[in-house]
């Protein structure tokens, strides 16, 4: 039987129609009509140059600030600032007049996806994810800028194991839970490829591993001793420890110290409409950290009374041990100056090589374009620029203690010298970027020889080589030379046989042995 439509009805459906489309465009981010007026093209297009001075305001500026975050308690900062998602009366935002949104989007994806289609005009993320999302905005004409650090990691992420995993070179062969293009997955692919473990065994390791939805779950495939290792963050990751005797942290962010950091990157439209409220906003987040400086328990209630956000006062507590909220002084630090070796540039750096390494972007970028200093600049004066932190000291492993990780680098030299070919020198910087990522080690550098001229004159050729080697890190990396020990085994170590140049060749290495600190808590 065939239906007849009247003209009234093909009106409805053509109704009907534009309503879906238009849900299907705000649903997947090309549309927001929270705002009249945006659309994805529209965070695309505006465009800062962070060489040019800083407006202090604009002419459409809007004290309407929409921010992404995720349930981490390194964000407390803008939280306690806030009093809470939505701006209290009496807050420290309230008394800048600004109005604060704070939008729970734990998923990562899904974050970035806010910002490039203006959902929220500011996202928390780390300088890791943004490594990815940074490139992949590069290639789609969004526009975004990092203008601010929020915190380090210091003990909160971390890779454990079950009993007899030891080190990192340990994990070949075993089952390792993580959840993939999060911070934990720069975490363990980071410690991978600072470590003994041969491409080939690195890839199997990943391979194998089994991937989750957030970075809880690892944590409880492992107490489940349904895996053999996971990366994980706390209270989880202590939680899942305690529930598998004999198992242990393999190395943490309290090991690898200024690796993972929190940042705020801020989209160009808002930048360019609302400078000021951008500098007021980045004024009260510093603000909430002094605040929570000085009354840490009252901090902690607070933060335990905002609702959706699930961490109790007690929580909050111990999970702010195992991260430090950043200051005035840190983010001049970590940010540096224009073309600096920063630590900023330093992560951005290695995280665009694992994403291009994975394929998730096309092109290692600089990190210089991904950065906006203006706005910490424009708050000179207002904070101490006096480091917080005290400079970290340094003691010798115990005797037999065990690394966390060993490298083994071949570092050519000039024949029967102790002079580094200049070659060798993008090697040892390798050293160098993951020495200063994992601030809070020990190293032991150690060379050897072959077996070929005499045993006396190979043992001391190589200490020789081992000590340019330091040389070298102190003079360009300025670390302390109490935190490396030189160490010549001549001949006495080898790899392979003497016999065959091939093996000849492996047992002409320089061994880097990775210690955790002994004089820090770990």
């Amino acid at each position: 039987m065939a239906l007849k439509i009247e003209k009234g009805g093909w009106l409805v459906i053509g109704l009907i129609g534009v309503g879906l489309v238009g849900y299907s465009l705000q649903k997947y981010g090309f549309l927001d009509f929270a705002k009249p007026g945006s659309s994805k093209g529209s965070s695309a297009g505006a465009k800062v140059d962070p060489a040019k001075p800083l407006p202090t305001s604009a002419s459409d500026e809007t004290n309407e600030v929409r921010v992404r975050l995720n349930i981490w308690v390194g964000c407390v900062g803008g939280l306690v600032a806030n009093g809470g998602l939505d701006t209290a009366a009496g807050s420290i935002y309230a008394g800048k007049g600004l109005k604060v949104t704070f939008k729970i989007i734990d998923d990562w994806t899904e974050g970035s996806a806010a910002l490039a289609s203006n959902n929220v005009d500011i996202m928390l993320t780390t300088v890791d994810v943004w490594g990815k999302d940074f490139g992949q905005f590069q290639d789609k004409g969004v526009n975004a800028h990092t203008v601010y650090m929020v915190d380090w990691s210091r003990g909160a992420d971390g890779v454990i194991g079950r009993q007899g995993i030891n080190s990192i070179e340990d994990l070949a062969g075993k089952t390792v839970a993580f959840a993939p293009y999060t911070p934990s997955h720069f975490l363990f692919w980071n410690g991978l490829k600072g470590s003994g473990l041969s491409t080939e065994q690195r890839n199997e390791i990943f391979s194998k591993a089994v991937h989750t939805k957030d970075g809880i779950e690892p944590a409880t495939l492992f107490a489940q001793q349904k895996v053999d290792a996971a990366v994980a963050w706390d209270p989880d990751m202590s939680d899942a420890v305690a529930k598998r005797p004999g198992s242990h942290k393999i190395y943490d962010t309290r090991v690898a110290n200024r690796l993972i950091a929190d940042i705020l990157v801020v989209s160009d439209r808002f930048a360019a409409s609302s400078p000021g409220t951008l500098t007021k906003f980045i004024q009260g987040w510093l603000e909430g950290v002094e605040f929570i400086q000085k009354q840490p328990s009252r901090a902690h209630t607070l933060i335990g009374t905002i609702k959706d956000f699930n961490i109790p006062a007690d929580l909050a507590k111990t999970m702010l041990e195992g991260v430090h909220l950043s200051d005035y002084a840190d983010n001049q630090s970590f940010f540096g100056t224009p073309g600096s070796d920063s630590d900023y540039a330093n992560i951005f750096k290695m995280s665009q090589e694992m994403y291009r390494e994975l394929r998730l972007i096309k092109h290692v970028s600089d990190a210089e374009p991904s950065v906006d200093r203006r706005y910490v600049a424009a708050l000179s004066g207002k904070f101490s620029s006096s480091p917080s932190e005290a400079p970290l000291t340094y003691k010798e492993p115990p005797k037999g203690a065990q690394p966390i990780a060993t490298q083994r680098k071949t570092i050519f030299f000039e024949p029967n010298s102790a002079k580094m070919g200049l070659d060798s020198r993008a090697v040892v910087d390798e050293i160098g970027d993951f020495m200063r990522a994992y601030e809070n080690t020990v190293v032991d550098i150690e060379g050897n020889t072959d077996s070929s001229g005499s045993h006396e004159l190979n043992m001391g050729l190589s200490k020789e080589r081992a000590g340019s080697v330091k040389a070298y890190l102190v003079e360009k990396y300025h670390f302390p030379t109490d935190r490396m020990r030189v160490i010549g085994n001549g001949p006495d170590r080898p790899l392979e046989t003497n016999a065959t140049p091939e093996g000849r060749e492996k047992n002409r290495r320089t061994d880097i042995k990775v210690y955790p600190n002994p004089a820090s808590k770990q």
